[in-house]
């Protein structure tokens, strides 16, 4: 199958980490705004610096980009303008942040070329045509091109469905002037001056409004202003003969002006217009008459002048009251209902419509009566285009609403009587799928109410009375399999709680009363293995609660009294006492004890009123313990062998500075920093081997900043924590330091896309997520061409994909757009890839994966998507290698490895993860070589054969380390390897009586590095691996018994990679090509 990469293995970066601001928290939402501050402050560098820290794979990184626009033509740094709109548009950015066509045109038009300014205009056009400003600046391109009848369109385009825009009423009142047509001019300023008296082009306005119509504005019109209408002959006649600036003329101001006398006999005449169908007349006159009607011509004389109040001085100072009356009493209370009155089309029935503005621009579009909304109306988003459909009546919302996001898609449902929620509510996911069905009566849930998943089927379901649960409350996997099973009565819990997992087994079970768990509570790795138990009663626990390893020993109890702990007990693996804790009657902390894997207390902890007061130390010198101080610095805790085990500093019995914390081999394990007690500052973390294993950094005891994954000593994940959750862009690299995959996570989810990568950087596969679940996914070719588009909504039944021109197929069974059954990966002659079952999208019962060479690689079987039972692995030509034992997920029981004749190599125990009792060493006759006795992990002795070839030299081993030999009776070293600190290093070999090597490799900090030999019984290769850092790396080799090849596999970064080379009799007859895991082309 295609890689699917879990996005929780996250990071990558350089190793001076002292560079490196892991204090930096990412917050797209607070980065931009933090730079638009810096914009607005013009401090555009560092608003620069800012805006580019939005990662490209940031769902806000192209409202970023906008934002360094804006920066860019701030600094007028056009070149870089100019080649930073050009790469957006290349890449096909513009239409998911439409905003940039019009920065991108605006600029182009700016600089004059003007063609390819208008093509960007129109393109733009199919995403936010009704954005007033959008087109008032497309019309300016026009107006550049000498193309006014195309500008003059467009602004009574914006006119109609967005009369607030205040500067295109200036700008057509100026072509109006230049064309003589003085009334439409002086309507179009009028309401210029109405919706913004100190605007912008306010002070030009009253300039052009002060110009005597007799002696001015007499050119010929060349546009066509209206097709029919708007006869304004009579009052031109008036205007052009100058009757209104002659004295025996009665103004109504007192401010005595061209302008004021203008005006006034407009106004006038307005009021005995006779109406027609024309665009100034249907648009203008009403709110003019109505002004006349309600007697505010005089004040709005003196509105209309508020952008020359410093020139004019007294005389329109002392006419403050007049001003406001005609703000609080006719702008505010009256204008707009008559102003925004206008027939449009209205879900295609042209309608008496008012358009009403919220934060300056259209709000909502519908017909009202008083001044009411009344029946089905248009709810704008910010770029003028469709948000909702929403019905009124008598000015509140009654029936059925629906609103869409910014790409018309609709994304809500619901009823409303007399402005309350009635009924039923439906939310939709963007692919179209329902997410939420819920019914109201009177404001509140009542009735039933159910969640989906994004890609089909239910996920929860509830009954509702009066705002409270009532029933069962039944949750569903995506493949419609109980998930949980929970009573309420009157929205408290009440009655059984049962979980289940995604096969259908019991995962906790418990009873509730009142919202108080009551009686016996269990919780299951499996329906039937316990991983924690307790009584309760009312509500609180009574006895003791225990939880478990997935083995059955016993993880953890905490001894319970009232409500409170009186005593807790932690356990190691291997089912011995790690530590214990002493709580008073008040819950408070009494004493801590810690003991190693022998049953020794090393250390123990005083409390009083839950604060640290003393230590005690116990080592093998002083078994009975000696007092620390941990008031003051200098801190060190110690194993009972008398190594240091932690260090650090306390302040008043709170720790302060850097912690450190080792293995008890002495390798470091974890390195922190704490402020009053609380965990601040980097946190180090490291593998057993002693290799930095994780970079974080911590605010307050909560991960808060960047976070770093390590394989060895390179970043392996990179991603970042916001109060305790992934927050922000992930990578995780290959070995070599390319990205593997990127994405962006919101609260511990994946949100968006993620991308997968090939090792050559091209992109091998792109999942779209919604509310964490993958959506779509999309397949590339290596040349990078779209091979599949895959939507998993609602997909149930049997579904093929085809990859590589046909190389490889997957045959999946689905339910409801999630993994549910077969899954089968071919290549192209039907030879077995990937054999798999899936319950839920979680792998369940066998899985056989098959190697380059078509043998069998790997036999491993799943519980619930987790390892459980046997798990086998073999080499590339089918030989068993490696056969483990598991418990759900954890590596339980025996570990056997393989040589090529199927005799043991080696034959562990483990518990719980960890290595416990003898591990034995064979040759390839079976005979054992050599004992190393493990107690939790670490090597404690070590038994070698003797002068007779048995196994009775028992040494012991000091501080995990030791050299070892066995010898065969003939005096050849049967077996040699090395531990240091736990760890093996250097050369491991295991060699026949007769002193032929059968296996050899190195090991650094128990990482396989260079060559890895394993022979037949004659001496002769069988096969020459190579590693690094553990990791296949380079070609592996395998030859016959008569030294013939039998096949060369090429690994990069531990994914095959290259040719693999099949053999037959020494002849190759097949070559597989890979890249990135990926099988792309057989040549036979």
């Amino acid at each position: 199958m295609r890689k699917l990469l879990l996005v929780f293995f996250l990071v990558s970066f350089s190793k001076n980490y002292a560079q490196t601001d892991y204090a930096f928290v990412y917050n797209n939402d607070s980065i931009i705004k933090k730079g638009e501050r810096l914009y607005d402050t013009q401090k555009y560098d560092e608003a620069l610096k800012e805006y580019q820290k939005i990662s490209k794979i940031d769902p806000r990184y192209l409202n970023a980009q906008y934002e360094i626009g804006l920066v860019l033509n701030a600094q007028e740094k056009k070149t870089e303008l100019k080649a930073h709109l050009e790469n957006l548009y290349a890449k096909g950015k513009m239409q998911e942040f439409p905003e940039l066509y019009k920065m991108y045109a605006i600029f182009l038009s700016n600089e004059k070329e003007y063609e390819l300014s208008e093509k960007i205009f129109k393109e733009g056009e199919k995403y936010i045509g009704n954005y007033s400003t959008f087109q008032y600046n497309f019309a300016i391109l026009y107006i550049r091109k000498k193309e006014t009848q195309k500008a003059l369109d467009i602004l009574k385009t914006i006119i109609t469905n967005d009369p607030n825009y205040a500067s295109a009423h200036y700008l057509l009142g100026i072509m109006a002037f230049e064309n003589g047509k003085i009334t439409e001019g002086t309507l179009a300023l009028m309401s210029y001056l109405a919706i913004a008296p100190t605007g912008q082009f306010a002070a030009k306005a009253v300039v052009q409004l002060n110009s005597s119509f007799g002696q001015n504005y007499l050119e010929e019109n060349k546009l066509v202003f209206s097709k029919s209408g708007d006869n304004f002959e009579e009052i031109e006649t008036i205007l052009r003969n100058q009757l209104p600036l002659k004295k025996v003329y009665k103004i109504k101001s007192s401010i005595d002006d061209v302008i004021t006398r203008q005006v006034q006999a407009v106004a006038e005449y307005a009021v005995e217009h006779k109406m027609g169908d024309g665009f100034f007349e249907t648009t203008y006159i009403p709110w003019v008459k109505d002004m006349v009607a309600k007697n505010q011509l005089e004040n709005y004389s003196y509105y209309s002048l508020l952008s020359l109040e410093d020139k004019i001085g007294k005389e329109l100072t002392k006419q403050k009251k007049k001003i406001m009356s005609f703000n609080d009493d006719y702008i505010q209370k009256s204008f707009w209902s008559v102003f925004a009155a206008r027939k449009l089309d209205l879900f295609g029935k042209t309608e008496d419509v008012v358009v009403t503005i919220r934060n300056e621009r259209p709000f909502i579009i519908g017909p009202q009566i008083n001044g009411e909304f009344n029946g089905k109306c248009k709810y704008l988003n910010a770029f003028g285009n469709l948000g909702g459909e929403l019905n009124f009546k008598n000015g509140v919302l009654d029936g059925l609403q629906k609103y869409y996001d910014e790409k018309g898609r609709l994304t809500e449902e619901k009823y409303f009587a007399d402005g309350k929620l009635s009924g039923e509510r439906k939310v939709y996911y963007e692919n179209g799928n329902i997410s939420l069905y819920e019914n109201y009566k009177d404001d509140k849930l009542d009735g039933i109410s159910t969640s989906y998943y994004p890609n089909g089927g239910k996920t929860c379901e509830i009954n509702f009375t009066n705002d409270q649960r009532n029933g069962t409350l039944v949750c569903l996997y995506e493949a419609g399999t109980k998930k949980n099973e929970i009573d309420f009565a009157d929205g408290k819990l009440s009655g059984k709680y049962i979980s289940y997992n995604e096969v259908g087994d019991i995962t906790e079970t418990y009873n509730c009363k009142d919202d108080k768990i009551e009686g016996n509570y269990a919780e299951y790795f499996d329906g039937k293995t316990l991983k924690s138990e307790a009584v309760y009663k009312n509500g609180f626990i009574e006895g003791s609660y225990k939880t478990y390893y997935t083995n059955k020993t016993l993880e953890k109890e905490n001894i319970c009294s009232l409500g409170n702990v009186s005593k807790s007990i932690d356990y190691y693996e291997n089912g011995k006492k790690s530590a214990e804790t002493l709580y008073t009657a008040k819950g408070e902390m009494d004493a801590y004890a810690c003991f190693d894997t022998f049953g020794n207390k090393y250390f123990e902890e005083k409390y009083k009123a839950g604060e640290l007061k003393t230590g005690i130390q116990f080592t093998e010198d002083a078994p009975k313990g000696t007092e620390v101080n941990v008031t003051k610095k200098g801190f060190e805790m110690k194993n009972f062998d008398g190594s240091t085990r932690i260090t650090g500093n306390f302040d008043k019995g709170k720790k302060t500075g850097e912690w450190s914390y080792l293995f008890s081999s002495g390798f470091p394990r974890l390195k922190e920093s704490y402020i009053n007690g609380k965990n601040s500052g980097l946190s180090t973390n490291y593998t057993e081997s002693g290799k930095l294993s994780s970079i974080a950094h911590f605010e307050n005891d909560t991960l808060n900043g960047r976070y770093e994954g390590y394989d060895g000593d390179k970043v392996n994940q990179l991603f970042y924590y916001e109060k305790g959750k992934q927050n922000g862009p992930f990578q995780t690299f290959y070995a070599d330091g390319k990205v593997s995959t990127e994405g962006f996570m919101n609260n511990d989810n994946i949100s968006n896309d993620k991308y997968i990568y090939n090792q050559n950087g091209t992109i091998a596969s792109i999942e779209h997520y919604v509310n964490a679940y993958i959506t779509v996914r999309k397949t590339f070719g290596p040349d990078e061409k779209l091979e599949n588009e895959f939507d998993y909504k609602n997909k149930t039944g049997k579904f093929s994909l085809s990859f590589n021109n046909g190389v490889s197929t997957e045959t999946l069974e689905m339910k409801n757009g999630i993994l549910n059954g077969k899954a089968i990966s071919q290549d192209k002659y039907k030879n077995m890839m990937i054999d798999a079952e899936y319950v839920n999208g979680k792998l369940h019962n066998l899985y056989k994966k098959y190697g380059p060479t078509g043998a069998l690689l790997l036999e491993q079987n799943y519980y619930c998507g987790k390892l459980n039972g046997l798990s086998k692995q073999y080499d590339f030509v089918g030989n068993l290698r490696l056969a483990e034992e598991y418990s759900f997920g954890n590596e339980n029981g025996k570990t056997t490895r393989y040589f090529n004749n199927k005799s043991k190599m080696m034959e562990s125990s483990l518990q719980n993860e960890a290595r416990e009792g003898e591990t034995t060493y064979y040759n390839q006759k079976g005979e054992p070589l050599v004992i190393i006795g493990y107690e939790n992990n670490m090597p404690q002795y070590f038994i070698t054969k003797n002068k007779t070839g048995e196994l009775t030299d028992k040494k012991p081993i000091s501080n995990q380390t030791a050299e070892i030999v066995s010898y065969y009776p003939n005096g050849k070293p049967a077996i040699q390897l090395a531990l240091n600190k736990g760890q093996l290093n250097g050369k491991f070999v295991i060699s026949s009586a007769e002193g032929k090597p059968e296996y050899e490799c190195n090991y650094k900090n128990s990482s396989l590095e260079g060559d890895r030999f394993e022979y037949y019984a004659n001496g002769k290769v069988y096969k020459k691996e190579h590693f690094e850092n553990n990791n296949f790396e380079g070609q592996q080799q395998y030859f016959k018994e008569d030294g013939n090849l039998w096949a060369a596999i090429s690994y990069k970064n531990d994914e095959l990679h290259g040719n693999t080379l099949i053999y037959s009799a020494g002849k190759l007859v097949q070559t597989k090509k890979y890249d990135s895991d990926e099988l792309v082309d057989i040549i036979k």
